[in-house]
């Protein structure tokens, strides 16, 4: 069924931060019939916006979401995660992924604050 009044027209697309276009962009790859207008606005809003902005933004969304699973971890496992990141951050930058280096810097941090925030 064609929604009439789509919340993804435009003038609301242009709007949204990198990482509001990125996490709408997910989920509406995640849904089994997503709407494939909006997906079509939102990527030609993508492909218009300077890709490190929009890096920045996906970034952003991405260490949010681990975010609200490191609050509910463990302290240990956050500890394995510190030590994971730490790992792969180590490896020279020539056998690593700019992107994911840049990823799991800002989840590192992230979770250091997340135990800071613990021992406090």
């Amino acid at each position: 069924m064609m929604n009439l009044f789509s919340k993804f027209n435009e003038a609301n697309v242009k709007k949204m931060t990198n990482k509001k276009l990125y996490e709408r962009l997910a989920r509406l790859n995640n849904e089994k019939s997503p709407d494939l207008k909006a997906l079509t606005l939102i990527q030609t809003e993508i492909a218009q916006r300077d890709p490190a902005e929009y890096e920045v933004g996906k970034i952003e969304a991405e260490v949010e979401k681990s975010h609200r699973h490191a609050v509910r971890e463990t302290t240990d496992i956050l500890y394995l995660e510190i030590k994971y990141n730490e790992d792969y951050l180590a490896k020279p930058e020539s056998e690593t992924d700019p992107y994911e280096r840049k990823l799991r810097s800002a989840k590192l941090e992230m979770i250091q604050k997340e135990l800071g925030r613990r021992t406090i």
